[in-house]
């Protein structure tokens, strides 16, 4: 008995159907981006081939990813690529997968540009995929910028970021862990510290999305504490001068913004500011330091 040759527009409907099934969120959408990865299709290509027939090997290369999605592995890490800032970035296992809400991050720093006469130096704390350095140092082309992390893996790929968005030493990495002493070769004055630290509290793990919790990396995710832990270490290194950063950025939990900017306001090391995301939601906050 011969078996059945699939047509990409056959393929997608059962596969839309099997992950409906397996609950998992835009279905249709995620059945597109995974075939297209096989087929090296865009999503416009996609439609323009709705009757073309699959081979075996390329029904078995899909059956395989749709696996793995099925699980709740994050689309990111089977396709290995997403976007941020409108900007393309690779991502994989071990490395946290950038947040559209993190885009309000770089757009409160980028409004600051005509403020400066001076290039800026900024220092992303804790950069991942480099989605935030990344995003600056194109953004903001006469800026000098540090990215710390203390995940190799996560270096290595802000690397491959730069590389891949053409900004080759654009961005200069450091292994560090804030939690410990600042290192000498990091400037200690100097205009913007930004990150978006692992916020999430010990015992909020548990309620996060199954696809959150078993697949991206935990340190980067949680403090392992009450989720204020890092806020606290960089409001202490500014009131002891440990560092003299003119300006703070943070990404802010969305379970407890309130404690965070009342720690803050405890530190009194400048003027706050507080910014919404799109759902109403206290996500940015922004100090400008004390002289």
């Amino acid at each position: 008995m011969m078996k059945k040759q699939w047509k990409v527009i056959e393929l997608l409907q059962t596969v839309s159907d099997f992950l409906k099934e397996k609950d998992i969120e835009n279905p249709r959408l995620n059945a597109e981006l995974l075939l297209g990865k096989v087929l090296n299709l865009k999503r416009v290509e996609l439609y323009l081939a709705f009757e073309r027939p699959l081979s075996e090997e390329e029904v078995a290369q899909y059956r395989e990813l749709v696996r793995r999605r099925a699980r709740h592995e994050p689309l990111q890490y089977i396709l290995e690529e997403t976007e941020f800032m409108g900007l393309p970035f690779k991502i994989r296992p071990g490395v946290l997968i950038p947040r559209p809400e993190t885009e309000l991050l770089v757009e409160q720093i980028l409004i600051l540009k005509s403020d400066f006469t001076q290039p800026p130096v900024i220092i992303d704390v804790g950069t991942g995929s480099g989605c935030i350095a990344i995003s600056l140092a194109h953004y903001w082309p006469q800026a000098q910028i540090f990215a710390t992390d203390i995940s190799t893996k996560s270096l290595e790929v802000c690397t491959q970021n730069m590389e891949l968005n053409q900004l080759n030493g654009r961005v200069t990495t450091k292994f560090h862990d804030v939690l410990k002493a600042w290192p000498d070769e990091l400037p200690k004055t100097f205009d913007i510290l930004v990150s978006n630290p692992p916020y999430i509290a010990i015992d909020e793990i548990k309620t996060l999305p199954k696809e959150v919790k078993q697949y991206e990396p935990v340190e980067a995710l949680s403090d392992q504490a009450d989720g204020l832990l890092f806020y606290r270490r960089f409001f202490q290194m500014v009131k002891e001068d440990e560092i003299q950063p003119a300006y703070l950025f943070f990404e802010l939990s969305g379970s407890q913004p309130e404690k965070i900017i009342e720690q803050a306001q405890q530190a009194d090391i400048g003027e706050i500011e507080v910014f919404e995301d799109l759902n109403d939601i206290k996500r940015i906050l922004k100090i400008r330091v004390k002289k």
